[in-house]
């Protein structure tokens, strides 16, 4: 937005921040799909709707996903968070991929991860990664990368390999 930024250079005499190179329609469209994201997406009660949404305000989403009611997808920064095929996010999961003194970092979840009730996921200055098939408990707290086929719970989460069923 020209107008935003020569205000910063020429009248407040410092550089523009970020948000004042926005175009008129991201200040318009921002607030929109917080209010989609956060009030309406979570409680619609139909889950493919509920996905759809979720990829229609601009989430990268694959195949086959089940996101619960009540989850909190970090919409700062859409294009940093992606949830690959086969995915069941299960209620209430909050996930950030910023916070205080932190760049938008990545946050990447691999196919055929279960994610239990109630987790949160807070990316890190590298970003996360959920390993393929892995599993996180319920109420977990995870805050550093899962490796695949991993069975991950606790409050700061902790980890094992799934043992290999042998017939």
């Amino acid at each position: 937005m020209y107008l935003a930024e020569q205000f910063y250079k020429k009248i407040l005499k410092k550089e523009p921040p970020y948000y004042a190179r926005y175009s008129f329609l991201t200040i318009l469209w921002k607030p929109i799909r917080k209010y989609l994201n956060v009030v309406i997406i979570p409680n619609i009660p139909f889950s493919n709707l509920r996905v759809t949404s979720y990829r229609l305000i601009g989430f990268n989403i694959g195949k086959n996903v089940f996101i619960g009611m009540k989850c909190y997808l970090d919409d700062v920064a859409i294009d940093k968070m992606t949830i690959e095929d086969n995915v069941t996010i299960s209620y209430g999961c909050y996930f950030a991929c910023h916070g205080k003194g932190q760049e938008h970092t990545t946050l990447h979840i691999q196919k055929g991860v279960y994610i239990g009730m109630r987790s949160n996921i807070l990316s890190t200055k590298n970003g996360i990664v959920i390993g393929e098939d892995s599993i996180i408990g319920a109420s977990s707290l995870v805050n550093r990368s899962i490796p695949s086929r991993a069975v991950a719970v606790g409050v700061p989460v902790h980890f094992t390999k799934r043992e290999e069923n042998s017939e």
